[in-house]
């Protein structure tokens, strides 16, 4: 307890040299700080971009070949795929950027909700002819502050197990 009385007593106080001298080192470290840290969070927002694209084309990819893989016939035109198979008629088209899927005249879905989209815009078309198609999917970017811009294409061949006899 005395200890404390002891410090409480003194009347020492902190120079005016000495706390710009201390903030003149935070400062120091706070820039440096700052410039490490500055590229890496560029670089880990690229990856991440990058990494959302890729996810977002597989899942669409891997869905559209899987149901053409089941075709008997398939259709392109403009911006709209039509696939006929045993179970019925699949539809894929876009919407303001956001793929669509119907099923035998049931109401158009989206292939995955908008919020998974981010602002991403998806198009696609098809090449080729029986057997062998080609899906080309493509992914642009989100515009807006922040965002960076990429636009990432992906095809996929295809061949449809129907049509390959």
């Amino acid at each position: 307890m005395n200890i404390i009385i002891k410090i409480l007593k003194r009347k020492k106080g902190i120079t005016l040299i000495e706390i710009i001298i201390g903030s003149l080192l935070f400062a120091l470290v706070a820039v440096t700080v700052t410039t490490v840290l500055t590229p890496m969070l560029m670089t880990f927002s690229i990856a991440n971009d990058l990494a959302e694209y890729n996810l977002l084309l597989d899942n669409i990819g891997n869905q559209i070949a899987g149901d053409m893989s089941q075709a008997s016939e398939i259709n392109f035109t403009g911006d709209t795929l039509i696939i006929n198979t045993s179970s019925g008629e699949i539809i894929y088209s876009t919407t303001d950027g956001l793929l669509v899927r119907s099923i035998s005249g049931e109401p158009v879905n989206p292939v995955f909700a908008a919020d998974l989209y981010k602002g991403k815009t998806v198009s696609f078309t098809v090449s080729g002819t029986s057997p062998n198609y080609t899906l080309h999917l493509t992914i642009n970017p989100a515009t807006g502050p922040g965002t960076t811009a990429a636009v990432i294409t992906r095809d996929y061949a295809v061949q449809p197990l129907l049509l390959l006899s």
